[in-house]
């Protein structure tokens, strides 16, 4: 799996778009693009910016674009289905997030948005199901999150007490703290392989591919 970001160009594309900068983001984005090409991230952040600008066509080509370059990625298939379905097509997005939960069942968000589509279409019982496998994998998702908070805060009280400890203690600390953190990142590797970016990324996807 690839970064967060692809270099530094990626990651000022990302806070323009956050501060709603469309037209400039993907700018950005496009210049990312030349630094480093063929990053399946960068065209699928444009793809979404694309979108926040209503521009159908060049969305639709760089979401397909990632897609081209991480076939076997779900989530590429579930970005895809969501421009489908706000462009107003319901078939595409229907096909498209099949698609995204046969390669990763785990994931939540595109469960609950098909079962939604299903439902449209009149697949009562179908969308039942993907509604209950989506509540179940959320509520698994909330507690990695509270999880990670966690592990947040408890890094940031060992540092606050290792600051008023003897040098000797701090050392203790520090050696402890790393054994533990590496034990923590190994979990959570095996757990989030196939969500690289890790606590942004599971609350970019529960937020519907909008970004705050």
């Amino acid at each position: 799996m690839y970064p967060m970001f692809a270099n530094p160009t990626h990651e000022t594309a990302h806070e323009l778009l956050k501060e709603g900068k469309v037209i400039e983001a993907i700018e950005a984005y496009t210049k990312a693009i030349e630094i480093t090409p063929n990053h399946p991230d960068i065209y699928s952040d444009r793809g979404v910016a694309h979108l926040h600008n209503m521009d159908k066509q060049q969305c639709f080509a760089d979401l397909q674009k990632a897609i081209d370059l991480q076939p076997d990625y779900g989530y590429r298939y579930a970005a895809m289905a969501f421009a489908k379905n706000n462009f107003g097509d319901l078939d595409g997005a229907v096909v498209d997030y099949t698609k995204a939960v046969e390669l990763d069942p785990t994931d939540a968000v595109a469960q609950n948005n098909l079962g939604l589509l299903l439902e449209q279409q009149g697949y009562k019982k179908a969308a039942e199901e993907r509604f209950a496998r989506a509540d179940e994998l959320s509520k698994q998702e909330d507690h990695l999150l509270d999880v990670i908070d966690d592990l947040d805060n408890t890094d940031t009280d060992t540092k606050k007490d290792a600051s008023t400890a003897t040098v000797e203690e701090s050392d203790a600390v520090a050696d402890q703290e790393e054994t533990q953190n590496s034990s923590n990142s190994e979990e959570f590797k095996k757990i989030f392989t196939q969500k690289s970016q890790f606590k942004e990324f599971i609350r970019f996807v529960k937020n519907g591919f909008k970004i705050k």
